[in-house]
């Protein structure tokens, strides 16, 4: 989670309002804690992600929660299709941290009855929600990562939909962020970056399943 810090620096009569840049939540608490020593800084409060608003002390009660569970999370998602077989498969890779520790999470499934490699691609941000679902990651912000340009602006409505069979994989998408509480960041990247979510895509076509947690040295 990140959040920004607000307040009023009162000095000589003025009074400005300030607003900081976004930073991680356990930042926060720190830059907010030394704030509020200064006496010309008044009203001090934080802002999430989702708009919500938290004094200092309730911050510290916030981190101390959210230091449980994943946290700072970032999602890799691919699909691909076998015109040939007719057979499609999804990866997820998913970076998070937990208890102060470093995690990565991948997962792939094969799929059938798709009908092309844009439906593919959108089952595997599906079935990226429905691992996060299972981990309890909900109401945050979470930064979601793909090669499909189709899927990432259509989600961000910068692209029309007109297939029918795409745009439910699209309902289906927005009612599981809704019924997570996610606040989705999409993200288009080359795809000589999402290799790892690719190869687990690939690997499941081939019948070869895949699921590990692993904790890692640092996030990527």
């Amino acid at each position: 989670m990140n959040i920004r810090l607000a307040y009023m620096y009162r000095a000589k009569g003025i009074e400005i309002n300030f607003m900081s840049d976004e930073m991680r939540i356990e930042d926060g608490v720190i830059v907010a804690e030394k704030l509020e020593k200064e006496k010309s800084v008044q009203n001090l409060y934080a802002i999430d992600d989702l708009d919500r608003t938290w004094s200092t002390k309730e911050l510290k009660r916030l981190v101390a929660q959210v230091e449980e569970e994943p946290h700072h999370i970032l999602v890799y998602f691919d699909g691909g299709f076998d015109r040939n077989d007719l057979v499609a498969g999804v990866g997820v890779v998913i970076y998070y941290e937990k208890n102060k520790k470093y995690f990565r999470r991948r997962k792939n499934v094969k799929l059938e009855q798709l009908d092309n490699n844009n439906e593919a691609e959108y089952a595997g941000l599906y079935h990226s929600l429905e691992l996060l679902e299972e981990m309890q990651a909900t109401h945050q912000s979470i930064t979601f990562k793909g090669d499909s340009m189709v899927v990432i602006h259509q989600l961000k409505e910068e692209w029309p939909c007109y297939e029918e069979n795409l745009q439910r994989w699209i309902d289906r998408i927005e009612n599981k962020i809704e019924q997570l509480g996610i606040q989705p960041d999409y993200q288009v990247i080359p795809r000589k970056d999402n290799k790892e979510a690719d190869q687990l895509a690939s690997q499941s076509i081939q019948g070869i399943q895949i699921e590990s947690t692993l904790e890692i040295n640092k996030r990527k």
